[in-house]
């Protein structure tokens, strides 16, 4: 319970301080309009000392009092900041008491807003400014605009009379307002528009001239540069034709139709906008917005060079050791290098292999050399190709892995006659996602990597490399009134007549089993013909039906028995 008040009691003090971190520019404005109030009082009881004191007092008693105020007022002139009436970039004068209920700064404001407003019309002429004298203060005046009040205490803080500082101030209006009228008056304003007219009329002619200049590009381009345009042909192969080369000459000449304008504004405008004062800001802003994006990319470019010139180092490197590797690669694949255990097929591919790790190397050292890798908005964009490419590629990778096993366990080559699965054929291509076979029947067949790990791959054509031939077989069922010693011979007999069977190693027969109702012989003969098996069986089966059929025989199976009658 002690605990739970303490906490309220620490919430209750803790409230008030967002409420006072709030209020703390309104304190400080508030100091600060303290602070001129009590200089103004202490200036008034200056005055009002030396009133009550004037009267009685000799002359060098009040010489000595002057001289005592000059010097009380120095120091409030180093403590107290004035405030500057600063009109088009200049300084005028510096104001520094309040004049009845206007401070300072309001002073200055209006005294502003006025001899802008003076200073750029039409018919003020600066002969009209004088200085008027009244009870309370001496005002500068043009016309019946009073522009400057200038009061006993202006003339204390400056250490003059308020007559001959109100001079001074009309002096200085004086020169500023005619400047002002140079700046923005009549005549200005006149020769200002005689000189956007002649610019107009500048830049309507250019536009005339890039016209009929973009106009004549095109008609040479369209006349084939007067028969001068060939079509770019690189070893016999025709890279561009005659007319798809004026197709890209004239979306050239579009472009170039679009910077000639584009270059032609860049220049008028900012000058068109810089004739005229009030204008003339826009000139900057127009140059801020192309010289400020160049200079941004010039300067970034001067501070980017040393790692510009680090990572043309090391891609110059990268890119001669993958040439030394790829050299070797090409020696190892033609058979002019051996190496031992190491076969010529696994060249390119462990070749492909050094060259992926060597890039990925060569990124991670270059990585933090690139511009804005160190932003969040770099990484986290990294993050999310990285994240998209490994959930969208799972598949690929599976079959790039097994592809990588594949050619390293050599269970095939191109060229190779095997067997899939249930799927058949001549191996035609072999890469790192699919291989793909070619049937008898001249299909193609693909078949990706990662399926061929998880099915029984045979190869018949490396039996023919290995052993000189790869044998074949056919089953055939006699019943038991069929003597073995009849049937062998036969068989034999059939397989000698195959010309894509091999005379040696000679055919041979076997028994394979003893059914209830037949025999089961197996023939087998070799052949070197891998790639033509279905020619191979099918010449064997043909064979046997005719010898079987000469001597009146006929194979039995277990749905159908000869019976002898």
């Amino acid at each position: 319970m002690r605990q739970s008040l303490k906490t309220f009691l620490l919430l209750l003090l803790l409230l008030p301080l967002k409420s006072i971190a709030q209020d703390v520019d309104s304190v400080q404005l508030m100091m600060d309009s303290l602070r001129r109030e009590v200089q103004e009082l202490r200036l008034k009881e200056i005055v009002m000392k030396h009133k009550l004191d004037s009267t009685g007092q000799s002359a060098r008693d009040d010489s000595m009092r002057r001289e005592h105020q000059r010097q009380h007022i120095d120091s409030l002139r180093q403590i107290t900041p004035g405030v500057p009436l600063i009109v088009e970039g200049d300084t005028l004068f510096v104001v520094y008491a309040k004049l009845g209920g206007e401070d300072a700064l309001h002073r200055v404001e209006s005294m502003e807003r006025k001899i802008v407003q003076i200073g750029k019309s039409f018919r003020t002429t600066t002969d009209s400014i004088h200085v008027f004298d009244s009870e309370l203060t001496s005002d500068v005046m043009c016309g019946e605009i009073v522009l400057v009040r200038v009061s006993d205490y202006d003339g204390l803080w400056n250490g003059l009379s308020r007559h001959d500082l109100a001079t001074n101030h009309a002096r200085i209006i004086q020169v500023k307002i005619e400047q002002l009228q140079e700046e923005y008056g009549l005549k200005a304003k006149l020769h200002g528009l005689a000189w956007a007219l002649l610019l107009i009329i500048v830049q309507i002619v250019l536009f005339v001239l890039t016209t009929r200049f973009i106009h004549w590009l095109r008609n040479e381009v369209m006349g084939g540069l007067r028969g001068r345009m060939k079509p770019v042909v690189i070893k016999g192969y025709e890279l561009l034709n005659v007319n798809n080369a004026k197709r890209i000459l004239l979306i050239t000449v579009r472009i170039l139709q679009v910077l000639l304008i584009v270059f032609q504004l860049a220049i008028s405008l900012p000058v068109l906008f810089s004739i005229f004062p009030e204008t003339e800001k826009f000139t900057w802003n127009m140059i801020n917005y192309v010289w400020s994006p160049l200079r941004d990319i010039f300067i970034s470019f001067v501070n980017y060079f040393p790692n510009l010139v680090k990572i043309i180092v090391i891609i110059y490197v990268v890119r001669w050791l993958l040439r030394a590797v790829r050299h070797m690669s090409d020696e190892i694949a033609s058979g002019r290098l051996k190496i031992d255990s190491f076969y010529q097929d696994w060249a390119q591919p462990t070749y492909q292999i050094i060259r992926i790790f060597i890039i990925a190397f060569t990124l991670i050292v270059i990585w933090p050399l690139l511009p804005g890798s160190d932003s969040g908005v770099f990484k986290g964009v990294s993050i999310f190709v990285a994240a998209l490419f490994s959930l969208g590629s799972t598949a690929s990778i599976g079959n790039l892995i097994s592809g990588i096993i594949i050619t390293y366990m050599r269970p095939f080559l191109v060229g190779d006659y095997v067997q899939i699965g249930d799927r058949e054929g001549t191996v035609i291509e072999k890469n790192a996602f699919i291989t793909r076979l070619r049937d008898i029947k001249e299909n193609i067949i693909t078949v990706p990597n990662n399926s061929i790990l998880s099915q029984t791959t045979v190869n018949y054509t490396a039996a023919v490399r290995a052993a000189g031939g790869t044998i074949v077989h056919s089953d055939f069922t006699f019943t038991y009134k069929v003597f073995r010693e009849q049937i062998e011979p036969l068989l034999l007999q059939a397989a000698s007549r195959c010309k894509l069977l091999m005379k040696t190693p000679p055919p041979f027969v076997l028994v394979t089993q003893l059914e209830d109702f037949y025999t089961r012989y197996q023939i087998n003969a070799y052949t070197t013909e891998s790639q033509r098996l279905f020619e191979v069986y099918s010449e064997l089966h043909k064979n046997i039906l005719d010898v079987f059929r000469e001597n009146n025989l006929e194979p039995t199976s277990s749905h159908f028995v000869k019976v002898n009658q």
